[in-house]
């Protein structure tokens, strides 16, 4: 299914939408929020992390071109849905997958949809990704996208994940590091829920790692020396999976 937020000021228009995608494509979406406005949908995907937004451009306070600026590394494709045909240009502009006029056209949004399923069943790069991690499953291996090709990597040689927005690095054995144009949170799901522990918004790390927990200081202390904060809400996670 298709990771789906839709964002508009209007409930109607909202609503409409939401209906007109369920009835095109039954069970091809799964709708994570509707949002009324750009701050709204902004933690909204940083919850989720959809894999499409429905935006609208015009909303009161803040624009929808606004959203995908303090996102300029964003890890999901965007529809601009909106009234206005000027805005077409900038939309554009900001890597948009299409633009829809309002009031939406039944078959324009129907030809869009098909060419958004199509683009991702020729994803090669994903198709092999899908596939391999099905075969390493039972290895504790997985594989990740890079600029460069594929990396192959054993759950043993993890130390921790640390996020920077929409990007990850995974500190791994040896002082090596490998950034991923993936949220943290992406990452975890391709991770065993027994071994890896998110500690922070920043932090995942491998509980295999960890030498001691400083409860005074608030910190982990692994093996290798680095120490890392966790936070006063993750703190619960410690305390269920060690006490």
């Amino acid at each position: 299914m298709i990771k789906t937020i839709l964002v508009d000021d209007e409930r109607h228009a909202l609503e409409s939408l939401q209906l007109l995608l369920e009835q095109l494509f039954p069970e091809q979406f799964e709708f994570l929020a509707l949002c009324h406005s750009v701050d709204q949908a902004i933690p909204a995907i940083q919850l989720h992390e959809p894999d499409l937004v429905f935006l609208d451009i015009q909303m009161p306070q803040k624009n929808g071109f606004t959203l995908l600026d303090v996102m300029p590394n964003r890890d999901f494709d965007v529809i601009f849905t909106t009234a206005f045909q000027n805005h077409a240009f900038e939309a554009f502009k900001h890597t948009a997958f299409d633009y829809l006029l309002k009031p939406i056209d039944t078959i324009a949004l129907q030809k869009t949809i098909v060419r958004y399923l199509e683009t991702k069943k020729a994803d090669p790069i994903h198709s092999i990704l899908e596939s391999l991690s099905q075969q390493m499953g039972g290895l504790d291996i997985v594989a990740f996208s890079t600029s460069e090709g594929l990396e192959f990597v054993h759950f043993d040689e993890i130390k921790y994940l640390e996020a920077d927005r929409n990007y990850t690095t995974l500190f791994l054995e040896e002082n090596r590091k490998l950034l991923i144009s993936k949220s943290i949170g992406q990452i975890e799901t391709k991770l065993p829920e027994n071994r890896f522990i998110r500690i922070h918004q920043s932090f995942t790390v491998n509980v295999t790692k960890i030498l001691r927990y400083d409860r005074s200081e608030n910190y982990l202390v692994l093996k290798s020396g680095e120490k890392l904060s966790v936070s006063v809400r993750k703190n619960s996670n410690l305390t269920k999976r060690f006490v």
